[in-house]
């Protein structure tokens, strides 16, 4: 059932996304100018939003306390989804170019893909803007729930 919190959540999620996405990706073009991003903002907006909508939004109506572990295992959740889609994305394109010879060798290149793009994520700005954000939107998910129920 749609809730003012479910929105709420939802958007703050996929607010922390872009912010982040913009972190990586201008931090990812210092180091090498020629990257192609393709579709990876609008991948990541639209799982956060999805995770915003139904894991953060929909396990509201706790204490506060539980609030701020609900909204970090949300930006954990986001980011594990975020790396593996994009992980799952590469290793597509790479199949369809047939470059592994099996299934297996496709499975690791995609775990390293994962690996690799999660090292981008291990910058302390990016790992502190996490963590606030995490425990910050747990805190807001359940005062939208309280304050428009």
């Amino acid at each position: 059932m749609p809730t003012a919190a479910r929105l709420l959540s939802a958007i703050y999620l996929a607010a922390v996304a872009y912010f982040v996405s913009q972190m990586v990706m201008a931090a990812m073009l210092a180091q090498e100018p020629a990257l192609n991003f393709g579709r990876f903002l609008e991948i990541n907006l639209a799982i956060c939003a999805f995770l915003g909508w139904f894991m953060l939004g929909s396990r509201i109506g706790n204490p506060y306390s539980v609030a701020t572990g609900l909204g970090l295992t949300a930006i954990a959740a986001a980011v594990f989804w975020c790396l593996f889609a994009h992980a799952s994305i590469e290793m597509l394109r790479r199949a369809l170019d047939s470059r592994y010879d099996g299934l297996m060798e496709a499975l690791l290149g995609a775990l390293e893909f994962g690996l690799n793009y999660g090292a981008e994520l291990l910058r302390p700005q990016i790992i502190l803007i996490l963590l606030v954000a995490g425990i910050f939107g747990g805190l807001f998910a359940e005062f939208a729930s309280r304050r428009w129920r």
